[in-house]
């Protein structure tokens, strides 16, 4: 005889799926701004967008650079036998995003 946990499984599955199919639709035209997007002029959201491009880059920059200081701490990492093309990776992502928001 099976745990009662595995003959509920599957019941549980199908109503949670039945539940999302009808409670979705409900919630469709609840918001206002489906559709909308970002309220204000274009250059607040260009402006918004270079924040995030910047951020993004110094996240990668820090990234490239933690992963070649500590690529021998821990060898579960995948930095520990591939840590100079993780650095490369990070760097060109960091210069990338850079770009981005520069020439936006």
């Amino acid at each position: 005889m099976k745990p009662i946990a595995h003959r509920l499984m599957p019941i549980l599955a199908w109503f949670l799926l039945l539940a999302l199919c009808f409670i979705e639709p409900s919630l469709a035209n609840k918001f206002e701004t489906i559709g909308g997007g970002v309220q204000g002029s274009t250059e607040t959201k260009v402006e918004y967008l270079q924040w995030i491009a910047y951020a993004t880059s110094g996240i990668f920059l820090i990234s490239g650079v933690l992963s070649i200081l500590l690529h021998d701490r821990n060898a579960l990492t995948l930095n520990y036998t591939m840590w100079k093309l993780s650095s490369a990776i990070f760097f060109l992502f960091s210069i990338a995003a850079f770009a981005a928001a520069v020439f936006m």
